[in-house]
């Protein structure tokens, strides 16, 4: 498990950019600024316009360069705050953003070898959408937007170009981040778009697991959980369907520790577990049909009488549609795929007491492949993939959410990831 060491003059410097402010945006400024966003489509009425507004940031957000300065250059990925890391000595009650950590990790990595890593708010791209300040209540009020509309266009712009990041990282995804919230751009949409791409095994976690909510579980699910591969999957936040920023992703990758703990043995305990994995990796899309395919099988194993649910035809449509209209995606989403489990219909159940059978409608790794790809979901197991034979066929952003100070960004700074 990752948790890398972060000297104290990295430390140091976090803290001094958290305390730095920057100057503020003088209302001429935002006026200049929000002119050429404005041009052409400010006679438009209200709902059109701000159609158009989104449409317009985003087109912008998409064209940004944040391709890697070198083939070895890592990334950095950020959400929310430090807490709890065992490396550090932090005063009590202190409050410091991973967005300011993951910017001084960076730089004081490239001190001692030039481009080893990259943070998105660092790029051409970042830089450039970071000078239109749209997290200022100024340029808001520029583009005549109240709050919430405000907030909702900064998010929307800064998860285009944290989509475009996320495809262009190809080495190591540092994630400064005790776990993954689902209200993140760093769940709905960085995540998410590495995983989709195949790259669910290059994603490591700067900070320990919170310990303290795993508490009341076995401790092999605590090791399962303390997992890089499962903690790039799930979440364990309580959240509400009639809330704007819930996605379908957010019920396929939820884990329910209170039932969870409830649950009699290890065993069971780590079906439940794989079970969320294979609801996230159902929702990823043929990339990681064979991980589905492999979870299930062991699933099938830890609990022979109990009954899978995957995500609905509609829950998978949505993601097939991310992925559709992806950075480097063709325009058009493809059909989604039917498991020989039957269609991912949750709601409709898969016993798992049926073993896989061959894919008809997906083309899926060779044996080999597959077995290359299959993730050591605990520490010490190895499964072996099984032969899977099939014929052959092809493949959004996740709307950004979360709330200040970081909605992977704050308003002071720009937007992190």
């Amino acid at each position: 498990m990752i948790q890398a060491h972060i000297p104290d003059h990295v430390l140091d410097d976090a803290r001094d950019r958290q305390k730095t402010v920057a100057p503020e945006l003088t209302e001429a400024e935002a006026r200049r600024i929000a002119r050429g966003l404005r041009e052409g489509i400010d006679h438009l009425p209200e709902k059109e316009y701000r159609e158009q507004l989104h449409e317009r940031l985003r087109a912008f957000a998409a064209a940004q360069d944040v391709d890697l300065p070198t083939p070895d250059t890592r990334s950095t990925f950020w959400s929310y705050q430090l807490a709890d890391h065992p490396q550090i000595n932090m005063e009590p009650g202190e409050e410091l953003y991973s967005m300011h950590m993951a910017a001084a990790y960076t730089e004081a990595q490239n001190s001692i070898v030039e481009d080893t890593l990259r943070y998105l708010e660092g790029t051409p791209g970042g830089e450039a959408l970071g000078q239109l300040h749209l997290w200022d209540a100024e340029m808001q009020d520029a583009l005549e937007l109240d709050e919430k509309a405000g907030l909702a266009l900064a998010y929307d712009a800064w998860g285009t170009l944290s989509e475009k990041y996320a495809a262009k990282t190809e080495n190591e995804a540092l994630f400064f981040m005790a776990e993954l919230n689902p209200g993140t751009v760093a769940y709905q949409t960085e995540a998410r778009q590495l995983r989709q791409d195949g790259k669910l095994d290059i994603i490591q976690f700067m900070y320990p697991t919170p310990a303290k909510k795993y508490a009341d579980l076995a401790p092999e699910t605590q090791e399962l959980l303390a997992s890089q591969t499962v903690r790039a999957q799930v979440h364990t936040f309580s959240y509400d369907e009639s809330d704007a920023n819930y996605t379908p992703l957010t019920k396929a990758g939820h884990l329910d520790l209170k039932q969870l703990a409830a649950l009699p043995a290890p065993e069971a305990q780590r079906a439940a577990v794989l079970e969320v994995c294979a609801r996230v990796a159902t929702m990823d899309g043929p990339a990681r049909a064979a991980d589905v395919e492999m979870l299930l099988e062991e699933i099938k194993d830890l609990r022979p009488d109990h009954e899978v649910t995957l995500p609905s035809i509609e829950d998978q449509q949505w993601a097939a549609e991310l992925r559709g209209h992806g950075p480097d995606s063709p325009s058009g989403a493809p059909p989604v795929a039917v498991s020989t489990h039957g269609q991912y219909l949750p709601g409709v159940t898969v016993n798992a007491r049926t073993g896989p059978a061959p894919l008809e409608s997906l083309t899926l790794p060779t044996p080999q492949t597959a077995a290359a790809s299959a993730h050591d979901f605990l520490p010490g197991v190895t499964r072996q993939a099984k032969p899977i034979a099939a014929p052959a066929v092809g493949d959004a952003p996740a709307t950004p959410s979360q709330a200040p100070p970081a909605p992977e960004q704050s308003r002071d700074t720009g937007m992190g990831v």
